[in-house]
C-alpha cells in the first residue's frame, strides 16, 4: 500500500502595506519554531531597505529570513517563476528540518502563485537571460507597444484579447513566449490545464468537473501546492491611510532621501559603463525611488534654487504618499478579487482567517493573540475557526467579489478600448459614444441651393424704346 504524500504545512500572512505583517511573522516564528520566507517582490533585491520596508535586523529577533535581498542589482530582474521555484525549495527544506515555513509579503500575485499549483504556467518563461539579448534576437520586442500588440494580435488573437493595448509588459511577455516556445501562449496554457487535470484529478475526487464549462474546468484544477493557513491582516483604508502618510514621513527622517541618492549613483555608474539597466522592472520600480529621483537629482546637481528645491522635495514626498495609499488599496482589492476567489473555487475558503488590524491600540489582542490561537489549532490538526467567526467584520469582508470577465473591446467610433464587460455594454448609451456616432447632417443635400442657371434659359433683356 502506497504511503500518502503529506504536503508541508505553511502559514501565509497577507494584507495591505503598513498593517504589521512582518511583525506578526516574527511573533509566530518565535512561538512555533518557524522560519520566514519573503513574499514581497521588491524586497527580493539588494538596496532600498527603507523604501521597500525590509524589516531591520534588530527587529528580526534572530529568526532566519529567506529570499530577502538575495538578488543583486546587476542581475536580471526576477519573474514570478524564479520566485515560485526558489521559494518552493526553501519551504520543503524548512519543513524537512521540522520547522514551520511562514510566508509574509505584500506581493499577493507572487504568494498566490506559490500557494496554487496552476496559478503559474510552467515552461512559459522566455529562455533568454536578458532583455538586451531578447531584443537583439527578436527586434520586434524593442518596437513600440502598438507594434508589439499588432504582432501579437496576428499570432494569437485569443491571448491578445485579454490585454489592454497599452499594457506593454503583458503584451511583450506573451509575444516572448511565442517566440521562445514556437507555440501560441493560449495553446500552451490550455495544454498545461489539461495535463494538470489528467494528473491531479484522481487525487482530488471532491472536485467536480463540468465538461461543458471550460472556465469551471480550469478553476477546478487550481489545486493547492501546500497545506496552508492564510492570515489576512485587514485594516479599514480610511484608518490606514493616515498611518501610511505618517510612515512615509518617518522613512524620510530615517534616511530615505540618502538611500535614493545612493541608488541613483549606482544607476549612473552602470550607465557610464554602458550596462543595460531596465528601470521598468525590479527594484527600480519601488515606491519612493521614482517619486523622489527628480528632487535628489536636482539636489546633487546643485543647480536649483533653495526654494525651488524644497518644493520639489515636498512634491516627491507627497507623490510617495499617494502611491503608497494606492498600493494599499490595490493589495486589498487583489485579496478580495483574486485570492478569495481562488480559495472559493478550490473549496478552501475556510483556510483564510481575517484579523482586524484597523485599531492599532488593539493590535496585540485582535491580531497577535488571535493569530497565535488560530495557528496553534492549525498546527495541532484541530479545526480552524470559520472565517465569519474570526472577527465581527469577517462575515462581510470575507466574501469573494464576483468574477470579472476581462476582455479587450475596441470602439472604433470613439477610439477607446474597454476591458470590463459591463463598461462595454453601457458604452453605446454614453454621451460620448452617441455624440461620436451621430451622423453629420448634410445640410446641402437636404436643402440644395436653387441655381437658376441650371434650369432656366435666360434671354437678353429687351431694350426699351427711347
Amino acid at each position: 500500500m502506497s504511503k500518502a504524500i503529506t504536503k508541508p504545512r505553511v502559514i501565509t500572512i497577507a494584507g495591505s502595506t503598513g498593517t504589521g505583517k512582518s511583525q506578526l511573522a516574527v511573533v509566530l516564528a518565535e512561538k512555533f519554531n518557524g522560519e520566514i520566507i519573503n513574499g514581497d517582490a521588491l524586497q527580493l533585491y539588494e538596496g532600498l531597505p527603507i523604501a521597500t520596508n525590509k524589516l531591520p535586523f534588530c527587529e528580526r529577533n534572530g529568526i532566519p529570513h529567506h529570499l530577502l535581498g538575495c538578488v543583486r542589482l546587476d542581475e536580471e530582474p526576477w519573474q514570478v517563476g524564479n520566485y515560485v521555484h526558489t521559494a518552493s525549495d526553501v519551504i520543503k527544506d524548512i519543513s524537512a528540518r521540522g520547522k514551520v515555513p511562514i510566508i509574509v509579503g505584500g506581493t499577493h500575485y507572487y504568494t498566490q502563485s506559490l500557494l496554487f499549483e496552476t496559478s503559474l504556467p510552467e515552461r512559459t518563461e522566455p529562455e533568454c537571460q536578458t532583455t538586451e539579448a531578447q531584443e537583439e534576437r527578436w527586434p520586434i520586442l524593442a518596437a513600440s507597444t502598438q507594434d508589439i500588440f499588432r504582432e501579437l494580435r496576428k499570432i494569437d488573437p485569443e491571448i491578445s484579447s485579454r490585454w489592454h493595448p497599452n499594457d506593454r509588459r503583458k503584451i511583450r511577455h506573451s509575444l516572448e513566449i511565442y517566440l521562445t516556445c514556437g507555440k501560441k501562449p493560449s495553446e500552451l496554457y490550455c495544454e498545461q490545464r489539461e495535463a494538470t487535470a489528467a494528473v491531479r484529478l484522481p487525487q482530488f475526487p471532491r472536485l467536480e468537473i463540468h465538461d461543458t464549462d471550460e472556465e469551471a474546468t480550469c478553476n477546478s484544477v487550481n489545486s493547492l501546492r501546500f497545506d496552508p493557513l492564510i492570515l489576512w491582516i485587514y485594516a479599514d483604508l480610511d484608518k490606514l491611510y493616515p498611518r501610511l502618510d505618517d510612515r512615509v514621513e518617518l522613512m524620510v527622517q530615517d534616511g530615505l532621501l540618502e538611500e535614493v541618492a545612493s541608488m541613483l549613483q549606482n544607476l549612473q555608474e552602470q550607465q557610464q559603463l554602458r550596462n543595460h539597466v531596465d528601470q521598468s522592472s525590479g527594484i527600480w520600480t519601488a515606491i519612493g525611488f521614482k517619486e523622489l529621483v527628480p528632487y535628489v537629482s536636482a539636489s546633487l546637481a546643485g543647480d536649483v534654487g533653495e526654494e525651488r528645491l524644497e518644493k520639489m522635495k515636498r512634491t516627491g514626498i507627497e507623490l510617495t504618499k499617494t502611491a503608497t495609499r494606492q498600493y494599499a488599496k490595490r493589495q486589498q482589492r487583489w485579496i478580495r478579487g483574486k485570492l478569495l476567489q481562488a480559495l472559493e473555487e478550490n473549496n478552501s475558503l475556510n483556510r483564510m482567517v481575517l484579523l482586524d488590524g484597523t485599531d492599532v491600540s488593539q493590535w496585540h489582542q485582535t491580531v497577535e493573540a488571535t493569530a497565535i490561537d488560530v495557528v496553534s489549532a492549525f498546527l495541532k490538526g484541530n479545526p480552524i475557526p470559520k472565517p465569519a467567526a474570526s472577527t465581527d467584520s469577517a462575515s462581510k469582508i470575507l466574501v469573494p467579489k464576483a468574477k470579472t470577465n476581462l476582455k479587450a473591446r475596441y470602439c472604433e467610433v470613439c477610439d477607446i478600448t474597454m476591458m470590463m464587460e459591463q463598461e462595454w455594454d453601457d458604452h453605446p448609451r454614453t454621451k460620448r459614444h452617441r455624440k461620436a456616432s451621430k451622423t453629420p447632417v448634410d445640410w446641402q443635400a437636404l436643402y440644395p441651393k436653387k441655381n437658376s442657371q441650371d434650369n432656366v434659359t435666360h434671354s437678353e433683356p429687351a431694350l426699351g424704346k427711347a
